[in-house]
């Protein structure tokens, strides 16, 4: 089976007719995270979108390319080679003063956003998309998978791994956090690689550090650039947030200013289709060759629970006020939220409560809400 993967290399923007902007020629990475809203109710939220372009300025008459069309350059072997990707800071912002920072391993509350950082050896899943499995059926000695490793603690780091099968040009998904390569389905549909994985919600404490190393999903595609004969160079030109994740309190709404102690928090979904009074524990990712991260997003397995099955549970330590909570976005939703208290308090009990929401991926949603004590 041939490689079924081509990339489109240049991307030209005419800005005069002696001057052209040729987006070909550098780094490049768009960077997503997540950024607060500061308008009222349970959601109002948007998304920040920060663009980066690394340009190079040709004169008129000039050609904006890598390569010579009167010598074309030989495509260069599929081998094992050390590869380093490489990310790079903001050097446009669009909108104005709009920077929302890459989501990372680590996380931090700086009020209005979720500040991000990569950790020394956090650790990401890669895919080769530019091959099928069976490409090397007669071969399995060609992994089209592994893992690369963070190399600093930093908002912006490169990742590197050693023996990844890789040649110029090549496609390379990355998925965080890492998954077992057993967990990603390939297929081929009409000539057109394709693949997906799952993702869950389901186990959260309501603490940042868990959602940060467990169900902080961002998805992106590293672009293999130039290969020698023992390495490779790779850009990390997009990279994004597949989650929303929701600061949640709660108030008794008898009670004004009485704080609830969340000993565990149920939340479920409301409507009128059949999986009502649930909340799907996992969701699909579909991903695709020369599909921008940008256009991909995550499928909640709504219909798997079934009506009556399992509320999304979280279940934190210490009974705190507060707890950040990864959700699937959604658009218009009214969720129901049920609090259990038992710290020995006067404020022991169960409180209920809905809100509606949209919710966004790469949203961060400060969520007070008041609940009704059974």
């Amino acid at each position: 089976m041939k490689k079924i993967y081509t990339q489109p290399r240049i991307e030209i923007v005419a800005t005069t007719p002696q001057q052209i902007i040729c987006a070909s020629g550098g780094i490049k990475a768009q960077i997503s995270g997540y950024k607060q809203n500061t308008g009222g109710g349970f959601t109002q939220t948007f998304a920040w979108l920060a663009g980066i372009v690394c340009s190079s300025l040709l004169f008129l008459g000039t050609a904006c390319s890598t390569n010579n069309p009167d010598q074309p350059k030989p495509q260069a072997e599929l081998k094992p080679r050390t590869l380093i990707v490489t990310q790079q800071a903001v050097s446009q912002v669009t909108p104005a003063s709009a920077v929302r920072r890459l989501p990372q391993a680590t996380i931090t509350d700086e009020g209005g956003t979720l500040d991000a950082i990569w950790s020394i050896g956090d650790e990401v899943f890669y895919r080769n998309l530019s091959y099928s499995e069976d490409y090397y059926e007669d071969d399995g000695g060609k992994p089209l998978y592994g893992v690369l490793e963070a190399d600093k603690a930093e908002r912006i780091a490169s990742f590197a791994g050693d023996r990844v099968w890789c040649a110029e040009d090549d496609q390379l998904a990355l998925i965080y956090p890492k998954i077992d390569k057993s967990a990603i389905d390939v297929s081929l549909v009409e000539s057109q690689l394709t693949a997906s994985y799952t993702i869950s919600v389901a186990g959260q404490d309501g603490s940042l550090a868990t959602l940060a190393k467990d169900f902080h999903h961002i998805y992106g595609i590293a672009s293999v650039v130039s290969v020698t004969e023992t390495t490779a160079n790779a850009e990390l030109a997009e990279m994004k947030s597949l989650m929303t994740v929701c600061k949640f309190s709660f108030e008794d709404k008898n009670h004004p200013g009485t704080s609830l102690p969340i000993s565990t928090l149920e939340i479920k979904i409301g409507g009128e289709a059949y999986y009502v009074n649930t909340y799907p524990q996992q969701g699909t990712v579909s991903i695709a060759q020369n599909v921008s991260a940008w256009d991909v997003s995550v499928d909640p397995d709504w219909k798997t629970t079934g009506e009556g099955g399992t509320p999304l549970t979280i279940t934190p330590t210490g009974n705190p006020t507060e707890v950040y909570v990864a959700l699937f976005p959604d658009m218009g939703a009214t969720y129901s939220f049920t609090v259990t208290s038992t710290t020995g308090a006067a404020t022991d009990g169960t409180y209920t409560g809905t809100a509606t929401a949209t919710l966004n991926e790469g949203e961060y949603v400060v969520a007070p809400l008041k609940l009704t004590k059974n």
